[in-house]
Order: C-alpha cells, then sequence, then structure tokens
C-alpha cells in the first residue's frame, strides 16, 4: 500500500512539474548472476542475457563504494555501458593522478574474476596500432576519490578505441561539463550516470584488427535534486577531427541505442522523466543543438 501510494504521489508530481518527483522500486536486473545485488541500482540499464555484468567496488571509511557497473560483451571485446554516480560519497577529489608515473595499466585487473578473462577484452597493440587510442568511458578523473577507484578505471574492460581528437574534444569537453554538474551540490544531490559507445549490430566498425570501433558514443545522466528529478542525453558522431556534441531526450537515446536506461524506475515515472530535453537546465548545454533536428 505504502509503494502504490508514493507511485500516484509521484504521478501526481508529474502534471505540475517538469524536473519529476520518482519513487523508486526497482527490481527489473533481479536476477543476472555476479554482481547481482547490485543490479537493481537506479543508474543500472536493463541488462542483456549475452553480457557479462559486474561491478567494482572499493572501501572508504570501512564501508563499501560502488566504483561503476560495467555490462561487458565479449563477442565484440567492448562495454555495452558504464553506470556510476556522483554523490557525497565519492565525489571527492582524494587521490592526484599525477602520482601514477604509467603504473596504473600494468597487470591483469579482471583476476581473480572468471567472467571477466583477458581475451574478452581488447588489448592495448589492437587499439594503438590501428590508429586510436586508449579512450576511457567512465573518465578517470571521474573516480578520484580514492586511488583504488581511480585505478579501476584503467581497466581494459573500461577503455575504447577512439580517435584522438575525439578523445581530447568533444567527449573530454562533456566529461569536464559531466564532472562539474556531479562535483556541484548545489546543483544535484546525486548524478546518476550511464556512458558507452554503440555496438548493436550497424552501429559500429571493425578497422584492421580492432573488432569494434564504436561509431557514435552517448552519456545518459539523470539529476536527483531536493528529491526531484530531471534527465538529458548526449550524443556524439566518433569522427576523426571536430565532432558536434548533440544534446536529446532519454527517450530519443534509447532508440538510437539500443538500451533500456534507468530501467529500475517505475515505468509510468520513467516514461515521463525520459522525455525531457532541456538543455537550459543544464549548465553549458544551452548552445548545443538539438539531435534529429
Amino acid at each position: 500500500m505504502k509503494k502504490r501510494l508514493l507511485v500516484i504521489l509521484a504521478l501526481a508530481a508529474l502534471i505540475s512539474c517538469d524536473e519529476t518527483q520518482i519513487s523508486i522500486s526497482g527490481n527489473r536486473n533481479a536476477n543476472t548472476g555476479h554482481s547481482a545485488k547490485y543490479a537493481t541500482r537506479i543508474e543500472i540499464p536493463a541488462i542483456e542475457s549475452n553480457d557479462i555484468f559486474l561491478s567494482h567496488t572499493t572501501t572508504v571509511n570501512g564501508k563499501e563504494n560502488i566504483t561503476y557497473s560495467i555490462a561487458h560483451n565479449k563477442e565484440r571485446k567492448h562495454c555495452r555501458w558504464t553506470a556510476f554516480t556522483f554523490d557525497p560519497s565519492n565525489r571527492a577529489i582524494s587521490w592526484k593522478r599525477d602520482n601514477w608515473d604509467n603504473t596504473e595499466w600494468g597487470g591483469d585487473p579482471f583476476q581473480p574474476c572468471p567472467e571477466m578473462p583477458e581475451n574478452y577484452v581488447m588489448t592495448k597493440s589492437e587499439i594503438n596500432r590501428n590508429g586510436f587510442v586508449r579512450g576511457h568511458v567512465v573518465a578517470s578523473y571521474d573516480r578520484v576519490y580514492s586511488k583504488d577507484a581511480n585505478e579501476q578505471t584503467f581497466y581494459y574492460s573500461n577503455i575504447s578505441p577512439m580517435y584522438s581528437s575525439f578523445n581530447t574534444g568533444a567527449w573530454s569537453d562533456c566529461e569536464g561539463l559531466v564532472q562539474g554538474w556531479g562535483r556541484n551540490s548545489g546543483f544535484c544531490d546525486t548524478l546518476y550516470i550511464v556512458k558507452g559507445g554503440t555496438i548493436r549490430e550497424g552501429e559500429y566498425r571493425t578497422v584492421g584488427s580492432c573488432p569494434t570501433v564504436p561509431n557514435h558514443y552517448y552519456m545518459a545522466l539523470l539529476c536527483l535534486k531536493n528529491n526531484s528529478y530531471k534527465s538529458i542525453g548526449l550524443l556524439f558522431k566518433h569522427v576523426n577531427g571536430y565532432s558536434q556534441t548533440e544534446v536529446c531526450s532519454i527517450d530519443f537515446l534509447e532508440h538510437f541505442t539500443g538500451i533500456d536506461f534507468f530501467c529500475n524506475v517505475p515505468d509510468k515515472v520513467e516514461n515521463a522523466v525520459e522525455r525531457q530535453c532541456n538543455p537550459n537546465s543544464w549548465d553549458g548545454l544551452k548552445n548545443y543543438i538539438i539531435a534529429g533536428n
């Protein structure tokens, strides 16, 4: 009865408020095997049966903290998506990445995790010898609340073959915007983030020995502030040179990528939130073009 009442109240708020009130009670991803206890979190999209779902965690002040979660496709040797949050437990900057001295890439990061053998991911040589750089999906600077969390962003399952100009251009620019929003407690209490490159059929290409080069990259964002939610999508064409970032609704992004984002939000509420596309309510986006226009 309480759950039903919360949903009714949330739906009522849709009538009068663009930044929709949401009651969270998801269980869409209840049976996922490894890392199943994390699968119903708000930031986690629907998990496809042929993808490996993992959540990487750290311990901070004696408490478990989720660094990020990932759905990885072994046939494509590429993640379908990564998901994480900015909130009071992880938005701090407590680790200087300059201290790595290039040791962050060493070793086999997936052991002892038999679900993700080393040959399920692309190697440095596959990426670099085909004209790409090792682009982070979850950015290194997204996770600097601890040394261990930052190191986990260098796992090769979180690395994608990107053109250098794209990695340091449009992608980097929007990484900075997301980090600014996520670390600004005046903007959000929690920012839920999904990032990835397109790996569905027809939305990637094979280049030399590099099996999966996404044609597009994306970011799906859900912002919580004072029990009110808003969402926005960002879409990037992966080109060698200038890439125009487009803003869009989460609905548009779902249609484009084939991914069901924020599926653990009740459907009637999720649908209303995901129709939003108001770049003016996201600092730094007002001059971006709307996807599909």
